[in-house]
């Protein structure tokens, strides 16, 4: 039966037990030296008054739950006729260290106990030993015990029956040595978590334990990624590593085509110099790959594929002087220039089918009548002939030579003759 003051401890330890948080875990080879006091009650047989003692515990922790404890104590107590008794102690248990809340513990041992009564009673007794408590942890490495301990004892030579020796005691629990889970590359991960063992003294690493990548050059890209190692310190650089705009022509390396531009080329958006334009012999604006009418006359409109734009038909006055259709004195024959004017013409004529046109030839007064009456008709019929083969249909033209018959400008100049040798459109109704 445990005395009222022995239940009275046990009963103030569990609250105290409920009130605190997780323990710290120790790990094996940690050591804990406990300087108690304590308090026995003596077995009733032996007529022994209560009271303190001193002692000291020290335990080698073999897992982070379980350590190997022995403990020594003494004690000066009282026969009734006053005679002096001394009482030596020793225990040697295995004590359990069940975590609670912060750096406490509820701890369980189970031993074996010897009690040496000397002076007045010289008696030795030895058998089975208990021992529940509590450890408050004030720190990582120092702490509060409170345990009771109960001995199941018999005398040596079993001259009587086993007695209970039941104490309290308090005590100051020291921790000494490594705590906490084993880093053996002391990177701050436990080795039960750390994928990297043997990692380098100082080296940075992740949660895992394993070495953080470096940035050797200091430019921001970590050396696995860096293309360009070394950079100089202040250098901008790009997500590779390398220098934002390698070739200096103003455009980044990410946007950059064409990244090796020779200095001081022109370049466009993406760093490369710009396409030359495409040849335009003409000059009207429709490279020559897709000119259809090659040779176009300054000035004149065309479309997409180069060749002179039609003239409505309908806007078409009823005598239209062919102004770029030129001949040379004494000749009927049509210059490259004047055959593509005339496939402009035909464009317009056969946009309107039901129209027809004579097509009249006239000459200056320089030469004979005959001569530039036929000469005026050879005009004509060459460019009706023109524009029968550019699709006009035949039926729709006709060709007739006036001569010098109908001036426009003076024959006294050079620039009149010029103008009066011309071809004409007229309408015929």
């Amino acid at each position: 039966m445990l005395r009222p003051a022995f239940r009275a401890l046990l009963a103030s330890l569990l609250p105290a037990a409920l009130s605190v948080v997780p323990a710290f875990a120790q790990r094996s080879a940690t050591i804990e030296i406990v300087p108690l006091a304590r308090y026995a009650f003596y077995p009733d047989s032996l007529l022994l008054n209560s009271g303190f003692g001193v002692g000291v515990a020290a335990g080698i922790f073999m897992t982070r739950r379980l350590s190997l404890e022995a403990e020594w104590s003494y004690a000066v107590t009282r026969l009734p006729d006053s005679t002096s008794v001394t009482v030596g102690g020793l225990a040697a248990r295995l004590v359990v260290h069940l975590p609670l809340r912060a750096r406490s513990t509820a701890l369980f041992g189970f031993g074996y106990s010897k009690r040496r009564y000397g002076r007045g009673l010289d008696i030795v007794e030895e058998g089975l030993g208990g021992l529940v408590g509590l450890r408050l942890g004030f720190s990582q490495r120092l702490g509060l015990r409170l345990e009771g301990t109960a001995d199941y004892l018999a005398p040596s030579g079993g001259t009587s029956g086993r007695m209970w020796n039941i104490a309290a005691q308090v005590g100051v629990s020291i921790y000494a040595g490594p705590l906490g889970p084993r880093d053996s590359d002391r990177d701050g991960v436990p080795n039960s978590d750390d994928r990297c063992p043997g990692t380098a003294p100082g080296r940075a690493v992740d949660p895992t334990g394993c070495a953080l990548s470096r940035d050797s050059d200091g430019d921001g890209v970590l050396d696995g990624a860096d293309r360009c190692p070394g950079t100089e310190t202040g250098q901008r650089v790009d997500q590779s590593g390398c220098k934002s705009d390698l070739d200096g022509d103003g455009v980044a390396n990410a946007l950059d085509r064409c990244p090796a531009t020779p200095p001081a080329t022109e370049v466009d958006q993406f760093g490369c110099p710009p396409a030359r334009p495409a040849p335009d012999t003409d000059g009207d604006g429709v490279p020559d790959e897709r000119d259809r009418c090659p040779g176009t006359a300054a000035g004149v409109p065309i479309d997409a594929l180069g060749c002179v734009v039609p003239v409505s038909a309908s806007t078409l006055p009823p005598r239209l002087v062919l102004r770029d259709i030129t001949f040379a004195t004494g000749s009927a024959a049509l210059t490259p220039g004047d055959e593509t004017s005339l496939r402009g013409t035909a464009a317009s004529l056969l946009a309107e089918p039901a129209l027809r046109f004579e097509v009249a030839g006239h000459t200056d007064n320089t030469g004979s009548r005959i001569v530039n009456e036929r000469l005026s008709l050879a005009r004509a019929e060459s460019v009706r002939a023109f524009l029968v083969s550019a699709g006009v249909p035949a039926d729709r033209l006709t060709s007739r030579g006036y001569g010098p018959a109908n001036p426009i400008a003076s024959n006294a100049t050079s620039e009149g003759r010029a103008l009066n040798r011309r071809v004409e459109l007229r309408r015929v109704e």
